[in-house]
């Protein structure tokens, strides 16, 4: 029984012991606590109260021991964010800046320190103070260097039985005069800095001087800046203790950045040698954009009926769409054949007038044909640009024309023929005209025109022309019967017409039907011509006819015989005609 009432009180004791411990460990350390400094140079109540650099709190008063004549700190702390205090805790006195005021930074202690209670007191022996650069420079001054001798007279009279109390306070204030003695060497390796810069405050102080108004503004802005920095010092605070962290984190991407920064440093290079480019660009762009407005309203425009044709043609759409959809064989069969066909790696053979002289591509061949072809049908000429080739479709003008052609298609068509001529105006040379390039050629349609216009007139001048190089007069029937197919048009042109009278084509036909019996006989140049069923023809004398202006005169009656007034035989002018004018 005994031993299990001393089991269980071992049992409750762990258990105590335990849950104290974690309570401990778990007990927050915001409260006010306790800091006694040899020296509280520079610190008031409400200022910065920090632990490893980060505040923590306040300090809330600044009091003395009557005893120990040290400076006693109450700090206020908000936040627990460190942990808790140990007994092996250690705070300083720090300046915020050279001008600044001054705050407490602490150090909590290790962990496995036991742990302060809210409301303890940081012994003396784990503080130190700083001694202000400026109060050591101004012992050096009088009065205080004589008020120093006196001190140091004083203290050593007074120390003379306390040595242990000020090796303790000097070892306190170790850390004030090694920073001080590191100023004083930092200055005193620096002089010639220190020289040149009381060499040029003159300079500076004038130029500050001169830009008064300028100074003046940075400072209200400073001041501005400071005052909204003021209202955010929650958030810069929790920005300073966030940042150690961040920057950790943005060490890798810095490193890729540099990486970065390297790997772009050839296209920055290259934008800089584009930048006049680009700044044309960009001062050409403005213009441009401008001038595109009215496009851009006829666009919109032009939208508003385009968009009922996109919808009428959604079903097209849908249909070529499904079409699409069974062709990419057949399109990568015309791909592979297009690509052949615009490549020199196909030319059938070498060509010197070829881009490198490796040959024409296919696409190249094609072009060059329609080129050559357009030279070869249409070409210019002492006489201008002249078609040498004209594709229609016609039966009737289907055939290679010559005069004889021509003379025996006007016999056979009539006036429609002329419809296969290209007319070029009322003047057709080697038609209804003499042509410039063979003028002794007899005309094989005279008085021929397009439809509407008068044709050539043949003079009798040119007549008599005709008949002293013609030399002899046809000797067969064939002959003279093209000349009277080709009068045929010729005695119509009376009227110059595309459409020949009635009477002319009555006044063509004897001369037709007596020339298809025409025998053949030997003439004597110049004289006389035998014509079936009519007299010789005198050349002398019908030439003096149709200069009188006798032969073929009109007929006075329906199929009455055109009669001469100085008793010429009409059928002796007609075939003077038809020998002048056969081809």
């Amino acid at each position: 029984m005994k031993r299990i009432l001393l089991s269980a009180a071992i049992l409750l004791g762990a258990g105590a012991f335990i849950f104290l411990a974690g309570g401990a460990s778990n007990q927050s350390a915001a409260g006010t606590y306790k800091i006694e400094l040899d020296n509280a140079f520079g610190l008031v109540a409400g200022a910065d109260f920090k632990v490893a650099g980060v505040p923590a709190g306040t300090i809330k008063s600044i009091d003395l021991d009557t005893k120990t004549l040290h400076a006693v700190v109450t700090v206020q702390v908000t936040s627990s964010g460190f942990g808790q205090f140990h007994k092996d805790a250690s705070c300083e006195s720090h300046p915020q800046s050279l001008i600044g005021e001054y705050f407490i930074d602490c150090d909590p202690g290790t962990r496995h320190s036991p742990t302060l209670k809210v409301g303890s007191t940081i012994p003396v022996s784990h503080t130190t103070s700083t001694i202000p650069a400026d109060l050591l420079q101004d012992v050096m001054r009088m009065p205080y260097r004589e008020r120093f001798t006196l001190i140091i007279n004083e203290l050593g009279a007074a120390a003379a039985a306390r040595s242990d109390d000020l090796q303790a306070a000097l070892r306190r204030a170790v850390p004030a005069l090694t920073e001080t003695d590191n100023l004083l060497n930092l200055l005193g390796n620096d002089s010639t800095t220190i020289q040149n810069l009381t060499r040029d405050s003159d300079t500076v102080i004038t130029a500050l001087a001169d830009n008064s108004s300028n100074v003046k503004r940075f400072i209200d802005e400073a001041n501005r800046t400071s005052t909204a920095t003021a209202t955010q010092q929650a958030n810069l605070r929790l920005s300073i203790q966030k940042l150690p962290p961040l920057l950790e984190q943005l060490k890798p991407t810095l490193a890729d950045l540099d990486t970065t920064l390297a790997t772009n440093t050839p296209v920055l290079q290259n934008l800089h040698a584009a930048s006049g480019q680009i700044d044309r660009l960009l001062t050409d762009l403005p213009p441009f954009s401008h001038s595109s407005i009215p496009a851009i309203k006829s666009l919109g425009q032009a939208s508003v009926t385009g968009k009922v044709a996109v919808k009428a043609a959604t079903p097209t759409v849908a249909d070529l769409n499904t079409f699409a959809k069974a062709t990419p064989e057949l399109a990568q069969n015309l791909s592979i054949v297009l690509h052949d066909l615009d490549t020199q790696d196909r030319a059938v053979e070498a060509d010197p007038r070829s881009p490198g002289g490796r040959g024409f591509s296919g696409l190249q061949a094609l072009l060059g044909y329609v080129f050559n072809q357009t030279l070869a049908i249409n070409y210019y000429g002492p006489l201008g640009h002249f078609l040498g080739v004209d594709a229609f479709f016609s039966t009737m003008c289907s055939n290679y024309a010559t005069p004889a052609t021509v003379a025996m298609a006007i016999k056979q068509y009539g006036p429609k023929y002329r419809q296969c001529y290209s007319w070029l105006g009322p003047n057709q040379p080697a038609v209804n005209e003499t042509d410039p390039t063979a003028p002794s050629a007899p005309v094989p349609d005279p008085g021929g025109a397009p439809p509407g216009q008068r044709g050539p007139a043949t003079s009798a001048a040119r007549m008599v022309a005709d008949v002293s190089r013609a030399g002899s007069p046809p000797t067969s029937g064939t002959h003279v019967a093209n000349a009277a197919t080709a009068n045929t048009a010729t005695t119509a042109s009376a009227g110059r017409s595309s459409s020949p009278p009635s009477t002319t084509t009555r006044t063509a036909t004897a001369p037709a039907a007596s020339t298809s019996s025409t025998s053949s006989a030997a003439t004597t140049p110049g004289t006389t011509s035998t014509t079936s069923g009519g007299p010789p023809i005198n050349l002398k004398k019908s030439v003096g006819q149709i200069l009188s202006g006798v032969a073929a005169a009109p007929a006075t009656g329906s199929g009455a015989a055109p009669q001469s007034s100085s008793g010429g035989s009409p059928s002796q002018a007609q075939a003077l005609l038809n020998y002048l004018l056969t081809p």
